[in-house]
């Protein structure tokens, strides 16, 4: 609140782009991002997410353009935890700055947010239940077969099953943590409560004085 000791001349409201994401732009394909511009770019994940030093997070994605690395950085915590849990073909928006390639660092988004659109069946080979007793069997060595620890029972024509494994990752937007938003990342709290024209009323004498 601002007091002021002396008459009001005029006024004007300015409407902040604080918390509006409007630093991002987005573009229609890999091959138009470039580095320091922020950027929501799609694409589908090539590479399984690999942590290096310090707990950073990175994956890759890909178009039909071309294929760029994302990283989720430590200090962005539930972020980082989703990027961490994409696997491959998985379908993606990634938000944020680039990064130009530094070293043997190749051009990457660094993630403010992180768009998850579509997932991707996981499936996992186990090994065969066993005929007799309903238990896992155990593998006696490449093409030998399985057998079971509890029975006894062995077979040479059994085959590993594929199953789909149940995704810890949910489909849905992923931001920051609060303490590694930039003040004009749009937090979560303002989705659906977006306005694009000037108000229709105004409080009167909101500004202390009467008109």
């Amino acid at each position: 609140m601002v007091r002021s000791l002396e008459p009001i001349e005029r006024w004007t409201i300015f409407r902040t782009n604080h918390g509006t994401d409007a630093h991002l732009r987005r573009v229609d394909s890999i091959d138009a991002v470039f580095p320091h511009q922020p950027v929501v770019v799609s694409g589908t994940v090539t590479r399984e997410p690999k942590i290096i030093p310090r707990r950073h997070v990175v994956f890759s994605i890909r178009d039909k353009t071309g294929e760029i690395d994302c990283a989720a950085y430590e200090p962005t915590q539930d972020l980082r935890k989703a990027a961490q849990l994409l696997i491959v073909d998985d379908i993606v928006e990634a938000f944020g700055g680039v990064r130009p390639k530094s070293g043997e660092c190749p051009v990457t988004v660094n993630l403010e947010k992180l768009n998850v659109v579509k997932l991707a069946p996981k499936v996992v080979f186990r090994n065969p239940l066993c005929q007799r007793c309903g238990k896992h069997m155990e593998s006696m060595g490449v093409g030998q077969g399985f057998r079971c620890k509890r029975c006894g029972f062995r077979s040479s024509t059994l085959q590993k099953e594929a199953v789909e494994e149940k995704r810890a990752l949910k489909t849905g937007l992923y931001v920051t943590s609060v303490r590694s938003q930039r003040h004009l990342t749009k937090p979560l709290s303002r989705y659906g409560l977006e306005k694009s024209c000037q108000p229709k009323r105004m409080i009167s004498g909101w500004f202390g004085v009467n008109v």
